[in-house]
Protein backbone atom coordinates (compact mmCIF):
# COMPACT_ATOMS: atom_id res chain seq x y z
CA UNK A 1 0.00 0.00 0.00
CA UNK A 2 1.22 3.53 -1.04
CA UNK A 3 0.46 5.95 1.85
CA UNK A 4 1.60 9.71 1.25
CA UNK A 5 1.93 11.92 4.08
CA UNK A 6 1.35 15.88 3.93
CA UNK A 7 2.80 17.92 6.68
CA UNK A 8 3.31 21.56 6.99
CA UNK A 9 6.94 20.44 8.62
CA UNK A 10 9.39 17.73 8.54
CA UNK A 11 12.73 17.46 9.84
CA UNK A 12 15.47 19.20 9.51
CA UNK A 13 12.57 21.81 9.61
CA UNK A 14 10.48 21.30 12.72
CA UNK A 15 9.22 23.04 15.77
CA UNK A 16 7.62 20.44 18.29
CA UNK A 17 6.22 17.10 19.32
CA UNK A 18 3.68 17.02 15.62
CA UNK A 19 6.45 16.54 13.78
CA UNK A 20 8.17 14.19 15.98
CA UNK A 21 5.04 12.10 15.87
CA UNK A 22 5.28 12.64 11.71
CA UNK A 23 8.65 11.22 11.35
CA UNK A 24 8.40 8.08 14.04
CA UNK A 25 4.79 7.47 12.14
CA UNK A 26 6.68 7.13 8.68
CA UNK A 27 9.79 5.66 9.96
CA UNK A 28 7.44 2.98 11.05
CA UNK A 29 5.46 2.09 8.43
CA UNK A 30 8.08 2.40 6.27
CA UNK A 31 9.47 -0.59 8.51
CA UNK A 32 6.10 -2.45 7.69
CA UNK A 33 6.70 -2.47 3.97
CA UNK A 34 4.37 0.61 2.88
CA UNK A 35 5.64 2.54 0.35
CA UNK A 36 5.40 5.95 2.31
CA UNK A 37 6.13 9.33 0.05
CA UNK A 38 6.33 12.54 2.25
CA UNK A 39 4.98 16.10 0.97
CA UNK A 40 6.14 19.30 2.76
CA UNK A 41 7.02 22.67 3.37
CA UNK A 42 10.87 24.36 2.91
CA UNK A 43 12.20 28.28 3.06
CA UNK A 44 12.59 30.26 0.31
CA UNK A 45 15.71 29.49 -0.06
CA UNK A 46 16.59 26.31 0.42
CA UNK A 47 17.05 24.80 -3.16
CA UNK A 48 14.14 22.36 -2.87
CA UNK A 49 11.81 21.90 -5.79
CA UNK A 50 8.41 19.72 -6.53
CA UNK A 51 9.55 18.22 -9.02
CA UNK A 52 12.48 16.48 -7.74
CA UNK A 53 12.04 14.25 -4.98
CA UNK A 54 14.55 13.42 -2.39
CA UNK A 55 15.12 9.83 -1.16
CA UNK A 56 15.73 10.03 2.67
CA UNK A 57 15.76 7.22 4.46
CA UNK A 58 13.57 5.01 2.10
CA UNK A 59 11.06 7.67 1.85
CA UNK A 60 10.82 9.96 -0.91
CA UNK A 61 10.52 13.08 0.25
CA UNK A 62 8.80 16.18 -1.62
CA UNK A 63 9.74 19.83 -0.49
CA UNK A 64 8.50 23.21 -1.96
CA UNK A 65 8.37 26.69 -0.99
CA UNK A 66 4.34 27.80 -0.99
CA UNK A 67 5.12 30.61 -2.43
CA UNK A 68 3.92 32.65 0.06
CA UNK A 69 5.66 35.82 1.82
CA UNK A 70 7.79 33.97 3.94
CA UNK A 71 8.40 30.17 5.47
CA UNK A 72 6.01 29.15 8.14
CA UNK A 73 9.02 28.31 10.46
CA UNK A 74 9.78 31.76 10.29
CA UNK A 75 6.57 33.32 11.07
CA UNK A 76 7.35 34.78 14.63
CA UNK A 77 9.75 36.99 13.15
CA UNK A 78 7.49 38.75 11.02
CA UNK A 79 4.89 41.84 12.26
CA UNK A 80 0.80 40.71 12.87
CA UNK A 81 0.08 42.76 9.74
CA UNK A 82 2.24 40.85 7.78
CA UNK A 83 0.97 37.54 9.44
CA UNK A 84 -2.32 39.17 8.75
CA UNK A 85 -1.66 38.94 5.17
CA UNK A 86 0.18 35.76 5.18
CA UNK A 87 -2.06 34.18 6.66
CA UNK A 88 -5.02 34.92 3.80
CA UNK A 89 -2.51 33.76 1.14
CA UNK A 90 -2.28 30.62 2.99
CA UNK A 91 -5.83 29.19 3.34
CA UNK A 92 -6.43 30.17 -0.30
CA UNK A 93 -2.76 28.72 -1.70
CA UNK A 94 -3.39 27.75 -5.48
CA UNK A 95 -0.05 27.13 -5.81
CA UNK A 96 0.05 24.64 -3.32
CA UNK A 97 -3.00 22.95 -4.78
CA UNK A 98 -1.78 22.41 -8.18
CA UNK A 99 1.92 21.29 -7.19
CA UNK A 100 0.22 18.57 -4.46
CA UNK A 101 -2.40 17.79 -7.38
CA UNK A 102 0.56 17.05 -9.77
CA UNK A 103 2.30 15.07 -7.24
CA UNK A 104 -0.77 12.96 -6.20
CA UNK A 105 -1.38 11.97 -10.07
CA UNK A 106 2.14 10.62 -10.61
CA UNK A 107 2.14 8.81 -7.59
CA UNK A 108 -1.37 7.27 -7.25
CA UNK A 109 -1.23 6.91 -3.65
CA UNK A 110 -4.01 4.57 -1.84
CA UNK A 111 -4.14 6.54 1.25
CA UNK A 112 -3.50 10.69 2.05
CA UNK A 113 -2.86 11.46 5.47
CA UNK A 114 -2.69 15.03 6.72
CA UNK A 115 -1.19 16.53 9.87
CA UNK A 116 -0.53 20.21 10.29
CA UNK A 117 -1.82 22.10 7.00
CA UNK A 118 -0.91 25.79 8.21
CA UNK A 119 2.12 27.07 6.14
CA UNK A 120 1.44 24.48 3.26
CA UNK A 121 -2.10 25.77 2.38
CA UNK A 122 -5.95 25.35 3.81
CA UNK A 123 -7.19 24.35 0.03
CA UNK A 124 -5.47 20.68 0.19
CA UNK A 125 -8.57 18.81 1.88
CA UNK A 126 -10.29 19.76 -0.94
CA UNK A 127 -8.13 18.66 -3.56
CA UNK A 128 -7.77 15.20 -1.64
CA UNK A 129 -11.70 14.89 -1.46
CA UNK A 130 -11.99 15.71 -5.16
CA UNK A 131 -9.39 13.21 -6.25
CA UNK A 132 -11.24 10.64 -4.25
CA UNK A 133 -8.28 8.69 -2.42
CA UNK A 134 -8.83 7.65 1.04
CA UNK A 135 -8.23 10.68 3.42
CA UNK A 136 -7.22 10.22 6.73
CA UNK A 137 -6.54 13.41 8.86
CA UNK A 138 -4.77 14.12 12.57
CA UNK A 139 -5.47 16.88 14.29
CA UNK A 140 -2.88 18.39 16.59
CA UNK A 141 -3.68 21.90 17.75
CA UNK A 142 -6.62 24.32 17.68
CA UNK A 143 -5.40 25.97 14.16
CA UNK A 144 -8.08 25.51 12.39
CA UNK A 145 -10.39 27.68 14.67
CA UNK A 146 -7.45 30.59 15.46
CA UNK A 147 -5.14 31.27 12.61
CA UNK A 148 -2.73 31.54 15.57
CA UNK A 149 -3.22 28.02 16.77
CA UNK A 150 -2.77 29.55 20.44
CA UNK A 151 -5.42 29.56 22.77
CA UNK A 152 -5.26 31.06 25.88
CA UNK A 153 -6.85 29.40 28.95
CA UNK A 154 -9.22 31.46 30.89
CA UNK A 155 -8.95 33.89 27.80
CA UNK A 156 -11.37 32.40 25.21
CA UNK A 157 -13.70 34.81 24.80
CA UNK A 158 -11.30 37.91 24.84
CA UNK A 159 -10.43 39.34 21.10
CA UNK A 160 -8.75 38.18 18.86
CA UNK A 161 -10.63 34.52 19.60
CA UNK A 162 -14.45 36.10 19.23
CA UNK A 163 -13.44 38.41 16.04
CA UNK A 164 -15.48 39.00 12.97
CA UNK A 165 -12.89 37.96 11.02
CA UNK A 166 -11.06 34.96 13.21
CA UNK A 167 -15.04 33.51 12.65
CA UNK A 168 -15.17 33.97 9.50
CA UNK A 169 -11.37 32.13 8.94
CA UNK A 170 -13.42 28.78 11.23
CA UNK A 171 -16.73 29.10 9.22
CA UNK A 172 -13.89 29.08 6.17
CA UNK A 173 -12.21 25.87 7.60
CA UNK A 174 -14.97 24.09 8.35
CA UNK A 175 -16.40 24.26 4.90
CA UNK A 176 -12.74 23.62 3.23
CA UNK A 177 -11.97 21.02 5.33
CA UNK A 178 -15.19 19.47 4.90
CA UNK A 179 -15.27 15.36 6.02
CA UNK A 180 -12.27 13.28 5.84
CA UNK A 181 -12.85 9.52 5.52
CA UNK A 182 -11.07 8.83 9.46
CA UNK A 183 -10.42 11.54 11.52
CA UNK A 184 -7.50 11.08 14.56
CA UNK A 185 -7.26 12.98 17.44
CA UNK A 186 -4.40 12.28 20.09
CA UNK A 187 -6.83 13.82 22.73
CA UNK A 188 -10.53 13.40 23.89
CA UNK A 189 -10.31 17.43 24.30
CA UNK A 190 -9.23 18.23 20.69
CA UNK A 191 -11.90 16.03 19.49
CA UNK A 192 -14.60 17.62 21.32
CA UNK A 193 -12.95 20.71 20.85
CA UNK A 194 -13.81 20.76 16.92
CA UNK A 195 -17.45 18.10 17.04
CA UNK A 196 -19.15 20.79 19.27
CA UNK A 197 -17.81 23.85 16.19
CA UNK A 198 -19.46 21.62 13.88
CA UNK A 199 -16.23 20.83 12.24
CA UNK A 200 -15.89 16.75 10.60
CA UNK A 201 -19.71 15.88 10.79
CA UNK A 202 -18.90 13.08 8.69
CA UNK A 203 -16.12 11.63 9.63
CA UNK A 204 -14.99 8.18 11.22
CA UNK A 205 -13.89 9.35 14.56
CA UNK A 206 -10.99 7.65 16.71
CA UNK A 207 -9.09 8.86 19.78
CA UNK A 208 -5.37 7.80 19.19
CA UNK A 209 -2.81 9.00 21.32
CA UNK A 210 0.35 10.05 20.13
CA UNK A 211 2.91 7.15 19.75
CA UNK A 212 6.10 6.88 22.63
CA UNK A 213 9.38 5.74 20.70
CA UNK A 214 11.29 4.57 24.10
CA UNK A 215 8.34 2.80 26.95
CA UNK A 216 10.00 0.73 29.39
CA UNK A 217 14.07 0.54 30.41
CA UNK A 218 15.92 1.21 33.42
CA UNK A 219 14.95 2.59 36.54
CA UNK A 220 15.02 6.26 36.50
CA UNK A 221 18.46 7.74 38.92
CA UNK A 222 16.94 10.42 40.57
CA UNK A 223 19.26 12.63 42.85
CA UNK A 224 20.64 11.32 45.66
CA UNK A 225 21.23 14.67 47.46
CA UNK A 226 19.06 15.15 50.07
CA UNK A 227 18.88 19.31 49.07
CA UNK A 228 19.15 18.62 44.98
CA UNK A 229 16.25 18.90 42.69
CA UNK A 230 16.68 19.03 39.11
CA UNK A 231 13.57 20.81 37.26
CA UNK A 232 13.60 21.06 33.18
CA UNK A 233 11.49 22.14 30.69
CA UNK A 234 11.69 21.58 27.30
CA UNK A 235 10.23 23.05 24.52
CA UNK A 236 9.17 26.34 23.01
CA UNK A 237 10.25 29.54 23.96
CA UNK A 238 7.19 31.39 24.02
CA UNK A 239 5.03 33.09 26.46
CA UNK A 240 2.23 31.16 26.30
CA UNK A 241 4.20 28.27 26.86
CA UNK A 242 4.72 29.26 30.25
CA UNK A 243 8.36 28.96 30.29
CA UNK A 244 8.78 33.17 31.40
CA UNK A 245 5.98 32.85 34.14
CA UNK A 246 8.44 29.42 35.32
CA UNK A 247 12.03 31.28 35.11
CA UNK A 248 10.31 34.43 37.36
CA UNK A 249 9.19 31.61 39.59
CA UNK A 250 11.76 29.22 39.65
CA UNK A 251 14.33 32.37 40.43
CA UNK A 252 12.25 34.10 43.41
CA UNK A 253 12.12 30.91 45.48
CA UNK A 254 15.50 30.24 44.96
CA UNK A 255 16.89 34.09 45.67
CA UNK A 256 15.40 34.43 49.63
CA UNK A 257 15.12 37.84 49.67
CA UNK A 258 12.97 37.68 46.69
CA UNK A 259 10.54 34.64 47.87
CA UNK A 260 6.90 36.43 48.00
CA UNK A 261 5.54 32.70 48.50
CA UNK A 262 4.09 31.29 51.56
CA UNK A 263 4.00 28.08 51.30
CA UNK A 264 1.37 27.40 54.44
CA UNK A 265 -1.02 29.45 52.74
CA UNK A 266 -3.98 27.33 50.99
CA UNK A 267 -4.49 29.93 47.62
CA UNK A 268 -6.09 30.18 44.38
CA UNK A 269 -4.41 27.82 41.94
CA UNK A 270 -2.31 25.78 44.40
CA UNK A 271 -1.45 21.87 43.05
CA UNK A 272 -3.83 19.23 43.78
CA UNK A 273 -2.70 17.54 46.62
CA UNK A 274 -2.94 20.57 48.99
CA UNK A 275 -6.20 21.29 48.13
CA UNK A 276 -7.38 17.47 48.19
CA UNK A 277 -5.76 15.98 51.16
CA UNK A 278 -5.77 18.00 54.71
CA UNK A 279 -2.74 16.42 55.72
CA UNK A 280 -0.19 18.15 52.86
CA UNK A 281 1.87 20.56 54.88
CA UNK A 282 4.55 22.57 53.09
CA UNK A 283 7.96 24.10 55.83
CA UNK A 284 7.98 27.84 55.85
CA UNK A 285 9.53 29.07 52.83
CA UNK A 286 12.51 30.82 55.02
CA UNK A 287 13.59 28.12 56.51
CA UNK A 288 13.85 25.37 53.09
CA UNK A 289 17.19 25.36 51.59
CA UNK A 290 16.75 25.55 48.33
CA UNK A 291 20.69 26.14 47.36
CA UNK A 292 20.56 22.44 45.66
CA UNK A 293 17.71 23.39 42.99
CA UNK A 294 18.31 23.00 39.50
CA UNK A 295 16.23 24.54 36.59
CA UNK A 296 17.66 23.43 32.69
CA UNK A 297 15.76 25.14 30.11
CA UNK A 298 16.00 23.85 26.82
CA UNK A 299 14.61 24.85 23.29
CA UNK A 300 14.10 27.63 20.89
CA UNK A 301 12.27 30.06 20.01
CA UNK A 302 10.82 34.22 19.48
CA UNK A 303 11.09 34.83 23.28
CA UNK A 304 14.45 32.71 23.77
CA UNK A 305 16.52 36.37 24.66
CA UNK A 306 13.94 37.57 26.78
CA UNK A 307 13.96 34.06 28.64
CA UNK A 308 17.94 35.01 28.62
CA UNK A 309 17.65 37.91 30.29
CA UNK A 310 15.07 36.87 33.25
CA UNK A 311 17.71 33.89 33.90
CA UNK A 312 21.07 36.23 33.25
CA UNK A 313 23.23 35.92 36.83
CA UNK A 314 20.72 32.90 38.31
CA UNK A 315 23.83 30.47 38.59
CA UNK A 316 20.83 27.67 39.46
CA UNK A 317 19.29 28.53 35.95
CA UNK A 318 20.84 26.68 32.72
CA UNK A 319 19.34 28.20 29.44
CA UNK A 320 20.36 25.07 26.59
CA UNK A 321 18.81 26.81 23.69
CA UNK A 322 17.34 24.57 21.17
CA UNK A 323 18.93 20.98 21.41
CA UNK A 324 19.03 17.90 19.58
CA UNK A 325 17.60 14.36 19.96
CA UNK A 326 20.10 12.86 22.19
CA UNK A 327 20.85 15.72 24.01
CA UNK A 328 17.31 16.01 25.22
CA UNK A 329 16.88 12.10 26.12
CA UNK A 330 20.44 13.12 28.08
CA UNK A 331 18.32 16.08 29.95
CA UNK A 332 15.75 13.79 31.01
CA UNK A 333 18.16 10.88 32.04
CA UNK A 334 19.14 13.47 34.44
CA UNK A 335 16.25 15.22 35.43
CA UNK A 336 13.93 14.97 38.73
CA UNK A 337 11.04 16.85 37.67
CA UNK A 338 9.69 17.60 34.11
CA UNK A 339 7.57 21.03 34.39
CA UNK A 340 5.00 21.98 31.53
CA UNK A 341 3.49 25.02 32.39
CA UNK A 342 1.40 26.16 29.59
CA UNK A 343 -0.68 29.06 29.50
CA UNK A 344 -2.88 27.82 26.22
CA UNK A 345 -4.89 24.70 25.44
CA UNK A 346 -2.49 22.05 24.57
CA UNK A 347 -4.10 18.86 22.75
CA UNK A 348 -1.62 16.00 24.14
CA UNK A 349 1.84 17.34 24.32
CA UNK A 350 4.30 15.29 23.73
CA UNK A 351 7.18 16.66 26.09
CA UNK A 352 4.93 14.47 28.83
CA UNK A 353 4.97 11.35 27.01
CA UNK A 354 8.60 11.42 26.76
CA UNK A 355 9.36 12.59 30.19
CA UNK A 356 7.07 9.47 31.10
CA UNK A 357 9.24 7.02 29.47
CA UNK A 358 11.90 8.05 31.15
CA UNK A 359 10.39 7.93 34.35
CA UNK A 360 10.10 11.54 35.47
CA UNK A 361 7.18 12.44 36.94
CA UNK A 362 5.36 15.86 35.34
CA UNK A 363 4.45 19.42 37.17
CA UNK A 364 2.28 20.69 34.49
CA UNK A 365 -0.48 22.90 34.04
CA UNK A 366 -4.35 21.87 34.50
CA UNK A 367 -5.13 22.39 30.73
CA UNK A 368 -7.73 19.61 29.52
CA UNK A 369 -5.48 17.93 27.14
CA UNK A 370 -2.58 17.84 29.90
CA UNK A 371 -5.25 16.82 32.61
CA UNK A 372 -6.24 14.02 30.29
CA UNK A 373 -1.92 12.43 30.95
CA UNK A 374 -1.71 13.35 34.93
CA UNK A 375 -2.77 11.76 37.63
CA UNK A 376 -2.30 14.35 40.44
CA UNK A 377 -0.10 12.27 43.41
CA UNK A 378 0.84 9.84 41.03
CA UNK A 379 2.40 10.11 37.79
CA UNK A 380 2.63 13.93 38.45
CA UNK A 381 0.73 17.29 40.03
CA UNK A 382 -1.18 20.05 38.44
CA UNK A 383 -1.56 23.64 39.34
CA UNK A 384 -4.11 26.34 38.39
CA UNK A 385 -2.57 27.49 34.63
CA UNK A 386 -0.84 30.69 34.92
CA UNK A 387 -1.15 31.19 38.45
CA UNK A 388 2.22 31.65 40.14
CA UNK A 389 1.73 30.75 43.26
CA UNK A 390 0.23 27.39 42.48
CA UNK A 391 3.48 26.93 40.42
CA UNK A 392 5.74 27.59 43.11
CA UNK A 393 3.80 25.39 45.06
CA UNK A 394 3.97 22.38 42.74
CA UNK A 395 7.84 23.36 42.77
CA UNK A 396 8.04 22.96 46.47
CA UNK A 397 5.99 19.97 46.81
CA UNK A 398 8.30 17.80 44.64
CA UNK A 399 11.10 19.08 46.50
CA UNK A 400 9.55 18.35 50.23
CA UNK A 401 8.56 14.70 48.68
CA UNK A 402 11.16 13.09 47.62
CA UNK A 403 10.52 10.02 48.75
CA UNK A 404 7.44 9.73 46.66
CA UNK A 405 9.67 10.19 43.46
CA UNK A 406 10.51 6.45 42.83
CA UNK A 407 6.94 5.70 42.88
CA UNK A 408 5.75 8.12 40.55
CA UNK A 409 8.57 7.01 38.63
CA UNK A 410 7.07 3.66 38.62
CA UNK A 411 3.08 5.18 37.67
CA UNK A 412 4.79 7.32 34.69
CA UNK A 413 6.01 4.48 33.02
CA UNK A 414 2.52 2.77 33.75
CA UNK A 415 1.01 5.83 32.00
CA UNK A 416 2.32 4.65 28.63
CA UNK A 417 1.02 1.47 28.49
CA UNK A 418 -0.28 0.34 24.80
CA UNK A 419 1.21 3.75 23.98
CA UNK A 420 4.58 2.08 22.23
CA UNK A 421 4.91 2.84 18.34
CA UNK A 422 4.13 -0.80 17.37
CA UNK A 423 0.95 -0.65 19.26
CA UNK A 424 0.04 2.74 17.70
CA UNK A 425 1.30 1.57 14.08
CA UNK A 426 -1.33 -1.83 14.56
CA UNK A 427 -4.27 0.96 15.70
CA UNK A 428 -3.53 3.15 12.55
CA UNK A 429 -3.44 0.67 9.81
CA UNK A 430 -6.73 -1.30 11.32
CA UNK A 431 -8.57 1.56 11.94
CA UNK A 432 -7.52 4.01 9.02
CA UNK A 433 -5.33 1.92 6.27
CA UNK A 434 -7.16 -1.13 5.90
CA UNK A 435 -8.20 -2.88 2.88
CA UNK A 436 -11.99 -2.89 3.99
CA UNK A 437 -11.90 1.04 4.21
CA UNK A 438 -10.14 1.31 0.76
CA UNK A 439 -13.08 -0.65 -1.01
Amino acid sequence: MKVCVISNLFPPYHRGGAERVVASTIAGLKARGFEVIVITAAPRCSGYRASKPVEEDGVRVYRFFPRNLFFYGDDFRHSAPVRFVWHIFDVFNIFSYFTIKRILLREGPDVVHTHNLKGIGYLIPLLVRRLGIHYAHTLHDVQLVTPSGIIMKYHEHDFPNNFFLTRLYERLNRRLFGSPSVLISPSKFLMNFYVERGFFKNSKKIILPNPVDRVGGEAHMFSQEPTVCRFVYLGQIEEHKGVLLLIKTFRALVEEDRAPFSSNARRPGSVAPLETHASTTFCNSQHEDRSGWRLTVAGSGSKLAHAQKLAAGCPQISMRGRVGREELQSILREADVTVVPSLCYENSPTVIFESFAFGVPVLASAIEGVSELIQDGKNGLTFTAGNADGLASGLKWFAEHRAQWPEMSVAAKVSLSGLDLPSYLDKLVNLCYSTQLLI
